[in-house]
């Protein structure tokens, strides 16, 4: 394999490697807080750390799109 072709195949590794981080992340919070337990507090701050976690994948999309043009 070329150079240039294994440093395109470990930039989309890093890429995929990133997401699945942000996706455990996602599914330990998913896991480990019950809905049916959750107050008003607890919940907003729950949606702050989705948010969060949609924004990193936004984040690496763009970038991903942007080193691909």
């Amino acid at each position: 394999m070329n150079i240039e072709l294994q440093a395109k195949l470990l930039k989309l590794k890093g890429f995929l490697n990133e997401i699945n981080h942000i996706s455990y992340s996602y599914s330990k919070l998913g896991k480990n807080t019950s809905f049916d337990e959750l107050d008003n507090i607890k919940a907003n701050q729950l949606i702050e750390i989705y948010n969060n976690l949609l924004n990193q994948v936004k984040v690496l999309i763009l970038n991903y799109e942007s080193t691909n043009q």
